[in-house]
Formats: structure tokens, sequence, C-alpha cells
């Protein structure tokens, strides 16, 4: 990089869903965009490219997503049923997850836009197909949920590539292995610069406007202990390992808001033996989220949790955190036969610990033997006989004991017994930044800082306690491409 660069009206900082819908928006308005980022091209993205691109938005069924379903024939919609996703369902949907404490400013933009923005990405050259295989649209009539409308093609890894391209086409420059420093000011308290690090040195870039979209601060140790709590420095970092909260620093140093849970993350149940940091030949494949058909214990042999409180996908992430507050952050979870018969595919790839009896397993897992002996006699005393329907709420909860397990409590008295090491991984953090609708970030009088926007993780007051599936990268493109958008006219 010269330092002599010329004046850039826009710079975005990151390179993933949000920033890249950022850059686009901004060059659309006429604005002059640079993108950086601190990873090197192989690695960017964030922690989109982990992801399978699922976007969640508002629809009319199967028939209305014909247009951004090119491809798809007559005879496959005829196969295909699909209801409807309105608008009071995401908002119902989103709530309920988050127990009504989701910014109601914030969530209105997100649905309202989805849409739209969808639409916009294709024509910036994003190609969407549906979230389910080629071939069971092929074979067999199937009812697709419809609060995953669809996916990008070639999942994370996919999305990423088209925005880059479609950024790269519209004449945006991105810089890799840039880091952010701080942001400038002029006397106005206008933006005026963003200095950044690269391999030549440290280097200040003229610019009127920047829009951070660079995570949240799951990467980094001392952040997740000082705003997660103790135990969090143990967590298994499931995304990118460049999310260090860095967006969060500078801002915060410039007297942005805090906003939303700060102690609160998406967090989920993980082999104990995943790799430290994301990589993505084997991430996606780690999580361990058929608990609701077992029972969990810690390494004393207790239970700790309400396995069965819900479906994992909606209970998964507070699991997460519940492991990491055990002793070694560590759980065992152990099913019995009738329970490895339907376990989700990812169990394949981890170490399983088998035996036919109690005592050989406590031994292989090196716990208390009396413990766990006593753990599941009580169990199998409050539970009930019967067969795993893992898809329905079966409502066959525990008597008398705590903690209960309020459904699939069936007995665990089938060998062999087969038990996992989890552990808890983190997937990205809630808490960040203010903003308001237009995606300018507010100070501590609630006032907007000039010059200074955010999108995607970054940004605090969407998800509180749980994440909604699907709805993560979708917010991050909408208020991208609003942040884009009003970064470019406010110059």
């Amino acid at each position: 990089m010269q330092v002599n660069d010329p004046l850039y009206d826009v710079v975005v900082v990151g390179a993933g869903n949000a920033a890249l819908c950022a850059a686009l928006s901004a060059k659309e308005e006429g604005a002059r965009v640079l993108v950086i980022e601190k990873a090197p091209a192989s690695e960017q993205g964030g922690n989109c490219p982990y992801t399978g691109a699922g976007f969640r938005f508002v629809h009319n069924g199967i028939e209305d997503l014909r247009g951004l379903l090119p491809g798809i024939t007559d005879t496959e919609v005829d196969r295909l049923t699909m209801e409807s996703y309105t608008k009071e369902d995401y908002r119902n949907h989103l709530m309920s997850v988050t127990y009504g404490d989701t910014d109601d400013g914030l969530a209105d933009v997100l649905i309202s836009e989805s849409r739209s923005t969808i639409e916009w990405m294709q024509g910036k050259g994003v190609i969407w197909e549906l979230p389910i295989r080629g071939s069971t649209i092929a074979t067999a009539p199937s009812v697709i949920p419809n609060s995953v409308g669809l996916s990008a093609l070639r999942s994370g890894p996919g999305l990423i590539e088209m925005l880059t391209t479609a950024v790269r086409r519209n004449g945006v420059t991105i810089l890799y292995e840039t880091k952010m420093m701080r942001i400038v000011q002029g006397q106005t308290g206008r933006i005026s610069g963003i200095v950044v690090q690269d391999v030549d040195g440290l280097h200040e870039i003229p610019c009127s406007s920047v829009v951070l979209a660079c995570g949240g601060f799951e990467a980094n140790p001392e952040m997740r202990v000082k705003y997660l709590g103790t135990g969090w420095e143990r967590a298994k970092v499931r995304g990118a390992k460049y999310n260090t909260g860095d967006g969060h620093r500078v801002a915060l140093e410039l007297g942005a808001k805090p906003f939303g849970q700060w102690t609160g993350c998406h967090a989920t149940p993980i082999d104990i033996n995943a790799p430290t940091t994301g990589i993505l030949e084997v991430t996606d494949r780690m999580p361990r989220r058929s608990y609701p058909v077992g029972i969990m214990v810690n390494v004393q042999g207790r239970r700790f949790l309400d396995e069965g409180e819900s479906f994992a996908e909606q209970t998964f992430v507070k699991v997460g955190t519940k492991i990491l507050q055990q002793e070694r952050s560590m759980a065992i979870q152990i099913f019995d036969d009738k329970a490895s018969a339907v376990l989700e595919d990812r169990y394949g790839v981890s170490e399983a610990i088998k035996s036919n009896t109690i005592r050989e397993l406590s031994e292989k897992l090196k716990i208390n033997y009396m413990n766990l002996k006593t753990t599941i006699e009580v169990f199998n005393q409050n539970s009930h006989d019967g067969e795993y329907k893992p898809r329905v709420l079966d409502g066959l909860s525990t008597k008398n004991i705590d903690p209960p397990k309020s459904n699939w409590a069936i007995k665990l008295d089938r060998p062999p017994f087969t038990a996992y090491r989890v552990t808890g991984g983190i997937t990205y953090t809630y808490g960040g930044l203010q903003i308001n609708k237009d995606a300018q970030v507010l100070n501590l009088e609630d006032k907007p800082i000039s010059g200074l926007f955010a999108a995607s993780e970054i940004v605090g007051g969407i998800f509180y306690h749980n994440s909604l599936r699907a709805a993560g990268l979708m917010h991050g493109s909408v208020f991208g491409k609003i942040a884009g958008k009003t970064a470019a006219n406010s110059i």
C-alpha cells in the first residue's frame, strides 16, 4: 500500500457477507469504496464460510420463490410443498427464542427488508437454491420448512465467492492482511480516516465514512472471560480466528454505546477433540446435538440440565453454555442402543466410548462409578418405557427428579451404552454496538457518531439468550446493505 492513497468515501472493515453487501451498496450509490480484511484472501469471510448459508426471509411459499430459482422446473415445484412465511411468523419466532428481548426497531427493519434484500443480492450475482438436497426434489414429494427460505449456492464458501466476485466486478478494491488499528475523527467529530496496519507498517487512509462489519469477539479469550465469564477461555472457536473484537474496541474508544447481551453468545455442544479454531473441512462435523434422546452428565457422573426441554435447535445455545460451566468445561453424553439408532450423522466422526455395563463405561470414562450408577438408576426409576420419536415433543417427562427431563425421558436400559465427551463451542457473540434503523452507530447520548456505521455480528440488540437459525446472515445482509447506502449518501 502507498501512504498517499487517494481519498476514499467509504472504507468497509471486514470481507464477510455483511461487509461485502455494504461495499456493493455504497458503490451502487456512487461512492469510492475500499474494503479492508485482516485475514489473508484464502481465509476471508469471517464466520460466513463455516455456515450452510441459509437465509430466513418473508415469502409467500414455493410459487413465490420461483423467480429466485430460475433453474427449477414445473415438475419439481409440483413435488414440493412450502407454506408462506409471514412477517408475523418471523417476528413470533424471533421473539420466542430471545424471550422478547430483541430490539423492536431492529426487528422491524430486519423483517420488512428481508425479501427485498434477497432479491437485491440475486441482482448482484448471488445464486440461490432450496435448502434441501436435489435428490430429495427429484425422487419424492417433499415438505420444505418455510422458515429457511433459501440457501446460497455452495453454502457459505459459495456465498463469499459470489459476493467477492461482485465486489471486484464493480471496481471495489479489497486489501487483505490489513488490520484496522483506530478510526480518526476531524475537528467537527466527523470520521476523517482510518489507521491500518499491513506488512509495510501503519498507514492512515483518508475517508469520510467507515462501516464496521468485522464480526464479534468470540476468538478473543480475554474478551470472552471479561464479558461472558470464567470458563469461556476454554471454549472451542467454531468460526474464524480473526474475529477478535477489533471493531468493538475501536468503536468504544470513539464513545460508541454498548448494546445487547454482552454476556451472551451462540454456543453449542461440540466434540472435545474439535480444533481450537475453525477449520473449514471439519468444523461443521463437530457439533453434538442429539443430547435430547440421552442424558448428559459432568465429570462427577451427575446430570446438570434438562436435556429434553425442547428440540436441540431451540436449546443447543444454552446447553453449550452450561457445559462450559462444569468442571474441566466438559460433559459426557450417554445413549443406549435405542437412542444410538437416532443420533445425527455427525456422531459418526467422534470417538465413541462403548460398553455393555455402566461399571465398564465409567471406568473407560474415568468418572465415579457410584455417582454414575445412581444417576442412571434414579433417572430410569422416574422415566418411561418406549422408543424415541426425536422430531416430536412427546411430553414424556421425568416424575420427581432435579433437574427434570421434559421430553424424551425414556429409560436408559438397553445396552450397549455409548458415550461421547463434549465441551462448549462458541460461534459468535451477541453483545455489540447500538445502531439506528439507518445502521448509524450511536454514542452514549443516543446520537449518531458522524460517519460511523455497523452491520452484522458487531451490532447488538438482535439476539439474546438464543439465536434464530438463518436469521444471522439475513440481518447481516439487510443492515450491510443499509449501512453502505447510508454511508455513501452521508458524505
